[in-house]
Parts: C-alpha cells; structure tokens; sequence
C-alpha cells in the first residue's frame, strides 16, 4: 500500500511537466542545395552506370588485381575502418541511454572483536542490492543525441567510403605512370641503339675526312643525353612500383609481378549523368550532407538541454545476519527526480548559439562540397579534351618529323647539308615520340580523375574486413 501511494504521489509531482511534452525541439529543415546547381556538363550524357568498378571500364586484369589488393590491404584504409568501428560503438552507446540502467550489488561480512575479558564476539551480515535509473526524455535530448550520433555514424562510413575511391584512383594513377615509364624506357632504348649506329656511322666518315669532329661531337652529346634519360626512366619507374607497393599494403622490396607495358584501351565517354546526381553519388557530397544533419540535430540537443531533467530511480535492498535468511528482509525504494538549471552564467544558452554556428559551417561546407564537385567534373572533362586533341596534334607533328628526318639524313649522307638539321631533326623526333608517351598517360589519368569525380555506388558493396 505504501508503494503504491509512493508512485502516485510521483505521478502528481510530474504532471505538470509531463503536460508540457508537446513542445516541439526537433531540428528545424535546411534545404542545403545550391539554388545555382546547373542543368547539366558541358558534355552531357544522361545515363548511369555508378553501380559498376570504374576500373572495370579498363578491361585489364593487372589493374582489377592491384586493386583488390589496394582495397583490402592499404594500411590507410584499415585505418578509416578501425575509426569506423569506433564511431559505431559511440553510436551504440548513446542508444544505451534510451533504456533504464539495472546494477547489482552483494557484500558480505564476517566481523570478529575481542573484549577486556578474552572473549571473542563474532557476527556475520549479508546484503543484496539491485537498482535501476532512468532519465525520462521529455523534451527529446537523449533522442537527438541518438540521432546525431547515427548520423555521425553513417558519415563516417561515407569517409570510408571516399578513402576508398580516393585509393583505387591513386593506384590507377600510379600504374598508368609505370607504363608510361616502361614505354619511354623502351623508346629511349630504341633510339639510343638507333643513335649509336649512327654515331658509328659518323666516326667512319670522319676518319674519311667526310665528316667534322664537331659533327661526332654533337652526335655524341646526343647518344650520351639519351643515356642520362634511361637512367631517369628507370629510377622513375622504380618510384612508382615502391609507390604501388605501398598503396597495397605491401613492402617496397615486393615483387608484385607487374608485365604490363602498353596502355589499355579506354572507351568513349562515360555517363556523367546529370550535376544533381553527385548529391546520391559523391561520398564527399554524401558525407557532408550526414555531418550537417547531425549538427542540426546537436542543437536540438542542446535546447533541450536548458529544461528540466526527469529521473526516475528504485532499489531493491535485501539484508541479513544469515545468508539463508536473507531473503526475508528486504527494503523497496523509489524515487523520483527533477533537476534543472536556474543559473549557469549562459553556459547552455551559448552550447545553443556554438551548435547553431556549427550547422551554419557545416551548411557552406556541404554547399562548397558540391560546388567544388562539379568544377572536379568539368576539369576531368576539360582536361580529357586537351589531351584527345592534344595527342591528335602529336602525331601529326611525329608524322612530319619523320619525313624531315629522313631527308635531312638522306642529304647530310649524300654531303648537300651539315649535321646541324639532321641533330635537330632527331632531338625533335626523340621529343615527341616521348611526348606522346606522356600525353597517352595523361589520358588515362584524366579519365581516371573524371571517374574520381564522378564519384559512384561501388563503394557501398565493400564490406569491412575481418578483425584479428
């Protein structure tokens, strides 16, 4: 009877607050769009394929396994996961909140004392304890916390997610730049064989008095550049082979096996979809979007932090002399509680003004995001045109190099010129040609960089490795 006219009494106590729940603290709505998000790219293609690898579109099984090593071994990505991970077991904390805690506790006691007459008094006490609490979330504080935590969760998972484009795009990069590195290895080794013989060639005629030292010279220099040039090809292709062991987890001494020396073949443009879809396909954009949910649902928190506390409390406490008794004695308690600030020197009021600030950083912030998607769009794009034309415009200079070659050859040989236009023929030829080499990875690069900007789905399919 006493317990029941306990919980009415708290029952009265709390009804004037709890007729006051109706008041409304969840976050108010932001459309964080760019109201001046364009219609579409410069070149538009309406179709999406985001589901799919963007490395599958390269049809080469070298790349598809450097990468699967990169995505499952990168010592950065275990990293990102590890945080994952973290963050998850903060979000499940904070759901903890929403359910009544329930502690147990037992003691035990043998106590002996020794009197002024030798006697010795012993006795024995047990105790056995369970209590409980629980913060009745009037105003929502303890459901926008769990909110903002979840969402802190999904974005951190959005991180991942980037690291993982960011990484597959890096490794692309890295490989392509090794071919590249073979190919002007093997056309500076070509040339160089080509100049020797005509270095020879030369010497021969000096000795016939039909050609000048400075002629020997010049074609010397230029046998000798084309040396210093092989062993630049070569460091830089160790560079990216360290670079590509690194990126998957791997010792720079591993042998990762790589034969591949010519560029893969690239099809034509790929879908670029419309500008709004980066908002579902860009984890950047994806990411920023969760981090300012979570910070409009932390002031939520924080206003409803200035209002009064609700806790409810109880304990059950059993005690004894005997332990096989102990059940019999046992004490109920409950207890209700109302705590709330009066006077905290507009401490709260400025966690409210601190967090509202926060949502208006992290608003620019995922509005920047966006932004700065779109110009990684165009530039991909830009970038790809200037190398499509620009090749174009290679080989129609390698094309008319080779004719000049030859025919300042032909007439430095048959004595009607001097050796200074075939040099300058050749150094012209031997320039292009490894130019064209670099413009051919840069190609592949930009294409790669517009995959990068393009963002996709394939990420979500990752699932986390396993721990040890």
């Amino acid at each position: 009877m006493y317990s029941l006219r306990l919980l009415l009494l708290i029952f009265l106590l709390l009804q004037p607050l709890l007729s006051c729940g109706c008041m409304d603290l969840r976050p108010d709505h932001i459309d964080p769009v760019p109201t001046d998000l364009p219609n579409h790219f410069s070149l538009y293609n309406a179709d999406d394929d985001s589901i799919l690898p963007w490395w599958s579109s390269f049809n080469n099984a070298e790349l598809d396994q450097l990468i699967k090593n990169g995505l499952t071994g990168n010592l950065n990505l275990l990293e990102a996961w590890a945080r994952l991970s973290q963050v998850r077991a903060l979000a499940a904390q904070s759901k903890a909140n929403q359910y009544p805690d329930l502690w147990v506790d037992g003691t035990g006691a043998h106590l002996r004392t020794d009197s002024s007459d030798r006697r010795q008094q012993t006795s024995e006490n047990f105790a056995l304890g369970l209590s409980t609490g629980y913060e009745i979330d009037l105003w929502g504080r303890v459901q926008a916390k769990v909110k903002g935590a979840e969402l802190d969760l999904d974005a951190t998972r959005e991180n991942v997610n980037g690291l993982m484009l960011s990484l597959s795009s890096m490794i692309g990069e890295s490989w392509v730049e090794l071919l590249s590195q073979r190919q002007q290895q093997q056309q500076l080794s070509q040339e160089l064989e080509l100049n020797t013989k005509l270095l020879e060639l030369i010497e021969m005629r000096f000795t016939m008095s039909r050609a000048s030292a400075l002629d020997v010279y010049q074609q010397g220099q230029t046998v000798t550049a084309l040396k210093g040039g092989l062993i630049n090809s070569r460091a830089r292709r160790q560079l990216q082979l360290n670079q590509l062991a690194l990126l998957t987890g791997r010792s720079a001494t591993t042998d990762l096996q790589l034969i591949q020396v010519e560029f893969p073949k690239i099809s034509s443009l790929p879908p670029t979809g419309l500008p709004a879809d980066l908002l579902a396909r860009r984890p950047d954009i994806r990411a920023a979007g969760l981090r300012l949910q979570s910070a409009n649902w932390q002031v939520a928190a924080a206003r409803a932090d200035r209002l009064p506390k609700i806790s409810l409390g109880g304990a059950v406490n059993y005690t004894s002399t005997a332990l096989d008794i102990l059940l019999d004695n046992w004490i109920l308690k409950l207890a209700a509680s109302v705590t709330g600030p009066i006077f905290d020197g507009g401490y709260r009021r400025a966690e409210v003004e601190r967090s509202r600030a926060m949502v208006d950083e992290r608003l620019a912030a995922y509005r920047g995001t966006v932004l700065t998607a779109i110009r990684e769009v165009e530039d991909a794009l830009a970038r790809e045109q200037q190398y499509r034309d620009s090749l174009t415009n290679i080989d129609q200079q390698l094309q008319l190099t080779r004719m000049a070659y030859r025919e300042a050859t032909r007439r430095y040989l048959n004595g009607l010129i001097d050796f200074l236009p075939v040099l300058r023929e050749q150094i012209n030829l031997i320039t292009f040609q490894l130019d064209r080499i670099q413009t051919g990875a840069d190609l592949l690069k930009a294409r790669i960089g517009l995959y990068k900007a393009l963002g996709g789905s394939w990420m979500k399919e990752m699932v986390e490795p396993d721990k040890t």
